[in-house]
């Protein structure tokens, strides 16, 4: 049976991507200003104008927004098969500077990892979505948006997994699926808060501003 409730996938994923080419672009632009005027960067100088540049992280960024967008395109299409192969293809690319923990790679794994579990769902594959979202955890260990967002998406997926379990006559697991929904949808929201309450007041443009699609 498949999902009663669906949530409407991708929305955070190509903003994540976006604001990671932001930063990336902001630094760049720095550098190319020092080296008009002659200025030489010292690594504290670098590290404060953000993300070193890099032409192989450029290069992810541009590949997962390309794919994030042929995922658009499908699901306009009303073919979310071919929607969840496109964001699997970006989960198994190559990835820049192997065995080194890139954060803006992470970001953007641990967020493709949450829009193929919403995705998932609506074809009412629960298993599929749950591993999914313990796939993407393992991109976004520390309290961020993103850790925060595959929490919010378990509590979805076991929600809609309480209902279908209800529908059947299953109580029992139903109730058992209600109960982890509570759960994790208040980890969500306690992972959250720590992160508004971390976030400096001169902070602008957090990753969880979604452009419109």
């Amino acid at each position: 049976m498949s999902a009663r409730r669906h949530v409407q996938p991708g929305r955070f994923a190509a903003a994540a991507i976006a604001f990671s080419f932001a930063a990336l672009s902001f630094a760049c632009s720095r550098r190319e200003s020092a080296r008009e005027q002659n200025v030489v960067f010292s690594e504290s100088a670098a590290a404060d104008a953000g993300p070193i540049v890099d032409s192989a992280l450029l290069a992810f960024l541009s590949e997962a927004r390309a794919l994030h967008h042929e995922a658009n395109v499908y699901e306009a299409s009303n073919d979310p098969a071919r929607a969840t192969e496109a964001l699997e293809r970006l989960v198994h690319v190559q990835r820049p500077h192997p065995g080194t923990t890139v954060p803006e790679v992470e970001e953007v794994l641990a967020d493709t990892y949450a829009r193929l579990a919403e995705l998932r769902l609506r074809a009412g594959n629960f298993d599929g979505a749950a591993r999914d979202i313990q796939e993407g955890l393992d991109h976004a260990r520390e309290p961020t948006y993103f850790r925060g967002h595959l929490f919010e998406v378990a509590g979805i997926i076991e929600e809609a997994r309480a209902a279908t379990l209800a529908d059947a006559g299953q109580s029992a697991d139903a109730h058992r699926a209600r109960e982890q929904a509570l759960s994790r949808l208040r980890e969500a929201v306690d992972i959250q808060n720590k992160v508004i309450s971390a976030t400096p007041p001169s902070a602008s443009q957090p990753p969880a501003a979604a452009p419109p699609r």
